[in-house]
């Protein structure tokens, strides 16, 4: 593999100097859409976790509030 680096080290210095410019102004514009998609999955993935804790709470209490509807429900009648 040790060629290959030296082979693309050649490649990359026969670039022209604008295309070099072009090349690593796509490369900065990467970068950056990479770093906005992955504050994006991170606040995703807050909001899920957050989704996840309410549900947890919620399905923790329903046993306890059916059976208050059904004791509530029995005294009607």
């Amino acid at each position: 593999m040790p060629g290959q680096a030296k082979s693309s080290n050649r490649d990359a210095q026969s670039i022209e100097p604008d295309d070099r410019a072009a090349l690593l102004d796509e490369i900065a514009r990467q970068k950056e859409e990479i770093q906005r998609l992955r504050d994006l999955l991170i606040a995703r993935d807050a909001e899920l976790g957050a989704a996840k804790g309410r549900l947890a709470e919620l399905t923790e209490h329903s046993p306890r509030l059916r059976s208050a509807v059904r004791r509530l429900g029995g005294r009607r009648g």
